[in-house]
């Protein structure tokens, strides 16, 4: 859609893309071989120094075309105009009925959008030049669509212009089509004047030449050029044409393949005359300052002879280049078949992703960085293809609309790709953050997988927390019923855990390990009274999920929580291919012993002297909107077990550990009694 909106609303602009590589594609295919059919005699500043300074007088003019008759050119052509009569034209004329040039005309054209159709004149008619007179017209009873109308003239004098009238001679019109960069690519190849068409002079020299008398118009089929010029005697190849009835100039010679020949050398004997027999001969001139310079693929200034010249070998060799009338099938074909393998490349690349998930050694593609690339790659085959036609068939099909689409689409499916995967490496994510502690998934996410240890050594508060009792619970009980048990107290567990800033770093059974200030986390002064807060409040929770009372002939179901602070290790360990994520270290030792012992030593919460220390004698602790304040209880020295050192422990007092009481009810006030 994006693509159709453009070609609508900046056509001429994709247009004049579409012009300026296809210059790219002469420069690079131009052939170079010596082009002999068609000799250019060239009035150069070396003749101007020679002879004298143009305008060269009659009889001049006139020993140049005896000469080359005289060397045996098989046709001359003039891309000159004599628009003045003057004393001395009697040797031009003369020389003119003896060897029937073909003469030129050039007409004024209005701008496209002041042209009016048809052979109706134009508004600007008066403003134009009118010099000299029109001639050789073709037989054609009007001047139809598509050719445009002239608004003015620059033709030979009456008496020369009646010379180049059929059947004696034939005149043909030299007027340029220059785009708006400036280099001429087209020439219309009939021009309406007066009701009347007359031909281009590369028209008028073949048909003077091949005896074609008689040209009409054609409407060419799908794959034909949308008109063509054929002849009824069908010696020459059609002439095809765009809509606007321009010759699509092709500029496949380079012009250094085309002889050049001062037309000094010819007036003084100097030109090799075996060169010229049986040549066709084009005069014109180069020299700097004659006004016959024009723009081309090749260079912004080059003679207009050239012009001419390249229309008349290109209809010779049947090379005309044209646009079908069905090129917009072929770039609609092309378009698809582009897009069909951009689809293949989306597929076979989320395909190989998906293997990669399931092999260990697969490499994935990286489809959004594959994407524009080979969209650029298509655009550069379409034109590739546009140039391999041009140059070996001479048909313009056009390519950077379908170049267009297909890099917008390329983008659109490389920004769809990158969305997707940006939304399954979110959900990876997601999933990856719920099996271990998100900063440390945020960490491994943005590193490369490795076999190597990645542990770091911190200062840390762990707590244990264990349901006691819970796998005879499991043994007695439906399976189902202590699933959602031990997944209500998960739940509840990470929910108090992380509001009071700590990281759930593993479950373990019907345990949870939780860590303040650890790995990747931001540092927190107060990890150990957070901690603490924490147990208590999991405690507080656990009494509502817990199942109270116990069913029949089992241990009621209780909380026991064990705590301490000190340095430990926490990282990542194991082979590239099966890693686990730990934290070690006697920190985590104590506090699963202590865990162990809240049964034995009847106190749900027991902590280690590294906690007591950081949190001080003194505790305040706000539970259910009560606050009260008690100090921690001393245990006495234990000798954990798988340790060789006693530790001291302490418990948290069994005041702060009860429920509030139930607030008592308001006393009724008695009713009033009458005295």
């Amino acid at each position: 859609m994006v693509t159709a909106a453009l070609a609508l609303w900046a056509a001429p602009a994709l247009h004049a893309l579409e012009a300026r590589v296809g210059d790219a594609v002469w420069r690079l295919g131009a052939t170079r071989h010596d082009e002999r059919r068609l000799i250019v005699v060239d009035i150069d500043d070396r003749s101007l120094q020679a002879i004298g300074p143009w305008p060269w007088s009659r009889p001049t003019v006139a020993q140049l075309l005896d000469k080359l008759a005289a060397m045996g050119t098989g046709l001359q052509i003039l891309d000159v105009v004599f628009t003045d009569p003057r004393p001395d034209d009697d040797a031009l004329l003369q020389a003119v009925q003896r060897h029937r040039p073909v003469l030129a005309q050039v007409f004024a054209m209005a701008p496209p959008e002041a042209s009016p159709p048809g052979d109706a004149p134009g508004h600007a008619a008066e403003q134009l030049p009118q010099a000299g007179q029109p001639a050789s017209p073709l037989d054609w009873p009007s001047c139809p669509a598509p050719f445009a109308t002239a608004e003015g003239h620059l033709a030979n004098h009456a008496q020369l212009a009646a010379l180049g009238q059929p059947p004696t001679g034939r005149t043909g019109h030299i007027t340029p089509s220059m785009a708006h960069d400036g280099i001429v690519r087209h020439q219309p190849a009939v021009v309406c004047w007066q009701g009347q068409a007359y031909p281009a002079l590369g028209l008028a020299a073949v048909m003077q030449a091949t005896g074609e008398n008689h040209i009409r118009p054609q409407r060419g089929g799908l794959w034909d050029a949308p008109w063509s010029l054929v002849g009824q005697q069908q010696v020459l190849p059609r002439l095809p044409l765009d809509e606007q009835g321009n010759i699509r100039i092709g500029w496949r010679q380079h012009p250094s393949s085309f002889i050049s020949v001062p037309a000094s050398d010819v007036l003084t004997g100097k030109a090799p005359a075996e060169l010229f027999k049986g040549a066709w001969v084009l005069i014109g001139s180069s020299a700097f300052g004659l006004n016959d310079s024009i723009a081309t693929p090749y260079g912004p200034t080059a003679s207009g002879l050239l012009a001419h010249a390249q229309i008349i070998t290109a209809w010779l060799d049947g090379h005309t280049p044209y646009t079908p009338r069905a090129a917009w099938l072929l770039q609609v074909a092309a378009t698809l078949t582009a897009l069909g393998l951009l689809a293949a490349l989306v597929w076979r690349a989320t395909s190989t992703e998906a293997r990669a998930a399931a092999t260990e050694n697969a490499r994935q593609r990286p489809a959004t960085l594959l994407l524009p690339v080979a969209g650029l790659g298509c655009a550069l085959a379409l034109w590739v293809a546009h140039a391999g036609l041009l140059l070996h068939s001479a048909i313009w099909v056009g390519w950077v609309v379908p170049a267009l689409a297909v890099l917008l689409a390329s983008l659109a499916m490389a920004s769809a790709e990158h969305l997707r995967t940006r939304l399954e490496r979110q959900r990876l994510f997601q999933h990856l953050s719920s099996y271990l502690p998100a900063p440390v998934a945020a960490s491994l996410a943005l590193q490369p997988p490795s076999g190597a240890i990645r542990a770091q050594l911190r200062q840390v508060t762990v707590m244990f927390a264990d349901i006691r009792n819970f796998s005879a619970y499991c043994e007695a009980r439906p399976p189902e019923e202590a699933a959602a048990v031990l997944h209500a107290f998960f739940s509840a567990a990470t929910q108090v855990v992380q509001q009071h800033g700590g990281v759930i770093e593993a479950f373990q059974g019907d345990a949870i390990l939780a860590v303040w200030n650890g790995e990747d986390a931001p540092h927190q002064p107060d990890h150990a009274n957070q901690a603490l807060a924490s147990a208590l409040q999991l405690l507080e929770t656990s009494r509502s999920l817990l199942p109270d009372p116990a069913p029949a002939g089992l241990e009621p179901l209780q909380l026991g929580l064990g705590l301490e602070t000190g340095q430990a290790t926490a990282g990542s360990f194991g082979l590239a291919s099966r890693r686990t994520h730990l934290v070690m270290g006697r920190t985590i030792t104590i506090a699963n012993r202590l865990v162990a012992m809240t049964g034995d030593l009847a106190h749900p919460i027991l902590v280690g002297e590294g906690l007591a220390t950081q949190v001080g004698a003194q505790l305040d602790t706000t539970l259910n909107g009560h606050t009260s304040s008690a100090q921690l209880e001393s245990l006495g020295t234990f000798l954990l077990d798988g340790l060789r050192v006693p530790h001291h422990v302490y418990a948290v007092p069994m005041a702060l550990l009860a429920p509030p009481p139930p607030a008592e009810p308001a006393a009724a006030t008695p009713p009033n009694h009458p005295a």
